[in-house]
């Protein structure tokens, strides 16, 4: 923020914070004015260089477009700024992943703020030729800007695909565990001779029971019965 000449300007940082902060709640002159003037630090200033003379609605109205504007953009750019580190604290602070969506937010506002100065600049040039020489280096920034963008996708693709491929290994590794036993059994023969030791004496001794059940159960059919063939 560049330094203000002024009767606000030159008051203390404390002093310039809480007006501005005032300003933003939307109050007015009308009880600006009587608070600044009526704060100690405010006449010792005015007396000192102003003659004593005290702040005046035209000296507000100057604040308003200058100092406070900047200020404006001060905030925004420090809320722009708290919202890119903010958003991803559940993410380890060291992490790739971290620094890769920190820099693509940070481009973005970072894009927009240079589109706001640009703005601003292209429209105080009356030249047409200036006004061209200033939109070609412009464009060298915005082209450089937009490499390092392609570049961190780059990156965060590649993160991705590094990332599917130690889920695959683990879950290879998982199955490979998983069968060990199995694995180790069949080395050593051990399944030949799980299956030579099957004892099947308890299915065929149920086989026999049902057997028998069914005998007693259904009646003898007498073949010299009437009915029968």
């Amino acid at each position: 923020m560049k330094p203000h000449n002024g009767k606000i300007g030159r008051l203390p940082v404390a002093i310039r914070e809480q007006l501005n902060q005032r300003l933003f709640d939307g109050e007015t002159g009308v009880t600006l004015l009587p608070w600044l003037n009526e704060l100690p630090a405010v006449q010792a200033l005015l007396a000192a260089s102003f003659a004593g003379e005290p702040v005046s609605d035209q000296n507000l109205s100057n604040w308003r477009t200058g100092g406070y504007v900047q200020w404006q953009k001060q905030q925004e750019r420090r809320a722009a700024l708290r919202a890119v580190s903010e958003e991803d604290d559940d993410l380890d602070p060291g992490s790739m992943q971290r620094q890769t969506l920190l820099n693509q937010r940070l481009s973005r506002v970072l894009t927009a703020d240079f589109a706001v100065a640009v703005r601003e600049l292209l429209d105080g040039l009356s030249d047409p030729a200036e006004r061209c020489a200033r939109i070609q280096e412009f464009l060298k920034t915005l082209r450089s800007q937009r490499r390092e963008d392609f570049l961190t996708e780059r990156l965060k693709i590649e993160m991705e695909r590094r990332a599917r491929e130690r889920l695959a290994e683990q879950e290879q590794d998982d199955t490979v565990r998983e069968n060990a036993p199995w694995v180790r059994r069949l080395q050593h023969g051990e399944i030949d001779e799980l299956f030579a030791t099957l004892d099947f004496s308890a299915q065929a001794k149920g086989m026999c029971e049902a057997e028998y059940f069914l005998r007693t159960m259904t009646p003898e059919i007498d073949p010299d019965s009437p009915g029968t063939d």
